[in-house]
């Protein structure tokens, strides 16, 4: 602390206190200056940028495909990259596939391009084991059954084909409209054994029933086809109805000439068709919707016309019975290049029970009426059956009001299917 003499007088010590004090004052600012302003800190940016899959990708991981199983290859195991380009709309396929039981690895490659106005175009090629008889049941369900029970509900041949297809796809009103045009070239043989044999992969139930594993598989007629393609597929679901009506004409210009047929347990009928050219229709259809309350109808068609004398090749028959279809015949035992078949299912569930893990059992009603033949249709095999399920799996009993009418359908049939 500054003191001021007291020699001087009161006013000048008061004087001389305030000069001092106004002199000090910017000295003392200058000693403390303020806090300069601190800057904004950047904004902190937590967003992240997706990193697209590359155009080749491995499906599954490894590129192993789903897998299957049938009386014929074995074990069906599939690989092969998947390589997408401009925004999927060009799609390149290219697998190998083993064949256990074959010992056989087969190439194949299909290429795809869908423009946005809905246009495509497909190219497709390679050699394989096939079948006509995949609507019956779909591959995961028919491999199932091959490799639990025996029961393999398909016939099947050997081919090198090449197809190229160009479609349109159209939507409006929950309908989806895919008209369609194309080629199909092919070497066809036949394959597995024409009578009852030993040797058949293996399965749980079922590997030496000469009805089951060890079921014959038709011959064919070796050679070429070649034939055009026209194709109407239309599509509808809405409301919890669903329903499909696909329509597949093939006129064959050059095709293996047939003069004699022979069905496995059937009789042997001359087919005269030397030219071996053939027109063939193919219908299938589907519908499912709800009735009352959670009951439920469901739908099933299937039918195959060849037009005119000219009988197509084996290659080209379908075939019923057994549980997918005609539950009361044998399993295949109906045959050829026609065939009509339809069926319809009525479900109630049970409301009052409800399962652990399945739901509510179901029952149904259940009607199915079908024929096969080599230039005509011979008469109808019909049956009727009964129900009860859960989710996943599901018990049948059906019955033949007629059942005499051949050697190879019984008066009822006992089942045990699954749903997929």
């Amino acid at each position: 602390m500054i003191r001021i003499p007291r020699l001087f007088p009161g006013c000048l010590r008061a004087a001389v206190c305030a000069a001092f004090l106004a002199a000090a004052a910017p000295v003392a600012g200058q000693a403390t200056p303020p806090s300069a302003p601190v800057p904004p800190r950047p904004a902190i940016d937590t967003s992240y940028v997706e990193e697209g899959e590359g155009p080749i990708s491995l499906p599954l991981g490894v590129g192993i495909r789903v897998p299957g199983y049938n009386r014929i290859d074995g074990v069906v195991l599939p690989w092969g990259p998947l390589v997408s380009l401009a925004g999927d709309r060009i799609r390149i396929d290219p697998t190998i596939t083993y064949r256990s039981n074959l010992g056989r690895i087969d190439p194949y490659l299909r290429l795809r391009f869908k423009d946005t106005s809905g246009i495509g175009f497909e190219l497709a090629g390679g050699r394989g084991t096939f079948t006509n008889d995949g609507w019956i049941r779909s591959d995961l369900v028919n491999s199932l059954t091959t490799l639990g029970v025996g029961s393999d509900s398909r016939n099947y041949y050997r081919s090198d084909r090449g197809s190229a297809s160009l479609s349109y796809e159209t939507t409006r009103s929950g309908f989806v409209v895919t008209p369609s045009v194309g080629a199909l070239t092919e070497n066809d043989w036949s394959t597995g054994s024409p009578v009852s044999h030993a040797n058949a992969p293996w399965s749980f139930f079922g590997r030496t029933d000469r009805l089951k594993m060890r079921r014959p598989n038709p011959s064919i007629a070796r050679g070429h086809i070649t034939s055009g393609l026209a194709r109407f597929l239309t599509e509808y679901a809405a409301d919890a109805v669903n329903a499909s009506l696909d329509v597949a004409v093939e006129h064959a210009f050059d095709a293996p000439p047939t003069r004699t047929c022979k069905l496995v347990g059937g009789d042997v009928l001359v087919c005269d068709n030397p030219s071996g050219n053939f027109t063939q229709v193919t219908v299938a259809s589907k519908a499912s919707f709800p009735t009352f309350g959670a009951q439920h109808f469901d739908f099933r068609g299937h039918a195959v016309f060849t037009p005119g004398n000219n009988v197509a090749p084996p290659q080209r028959f379908a075939y019923l019975g057994g549980a997918g279809t005609l539950a009361t015949v044998d399993l295949l035992a109906l045959g050829g290049d026609r065939l009509m078949y339809v069926e319809g299912e009525y479900s109630i569930p049970i409301e009052q029970i409800a399962l652990p893990l399945l739901g509510n059992p179901i029952v149904s009603a259940q009607y199915a009426a079908g024929a096969a033949g080599i230039g005509a249709l011979p008469d109808f095999i019909q049956n009727i059956g009964a129900g009860l399920g859960v989710r996943f799996i599901k018990a049948e009993f059906h019955i033949d009001p007629n059942y005499k009418k051949t050697a190879f359908s019984r008066k009822h049939a006992f089942s045990i299917g699954i749903s997929l």
